[in-house]
């Protein structure tokens, strides 16, 4: 299993390919929607590059609470341990 911060740092990447944007915009607390600029489509492209990269099944419906870059990453992090990922995303 990949460590959180590796983790975090492929989810940077992924996501700066896909708005096309520098890595160093996307923090913590950068809304993905209104801070960077990702639309509908982006966020269907980002669950299935996360899910083809690190090998996991994301559930679309679950994904809808994420908010913040990091809403995200403790969503893939904790659907990688098979847990209750939309559950308290936002932690």
């Amino acid at each position: 299993m990949l460590a959180e911060n590796e983790v975090r740092s492929r989810m940077q990447k992924l996501v700066a390919e896909i708005l096309e944007i520098d890595v160093s915009h996307i923090h913590a607390e950068s809304r993905l929607r209104e801070d960077l600029g990702m639309d509908s489509l982006g966020s269907l492209e980002l669950l299935s590059s996360i899910s083809e990269e690190l090998g996991i099944h994301l559930d679309i419906d679950d994904a809808m609470g994420i908010v913040t870059f990091h809403d995200a990453c403790v969503f893939v992090e904790r659907s990688m341990k098979g847990g209750e990922a939309a559950s308290g995303a936002r932690a």
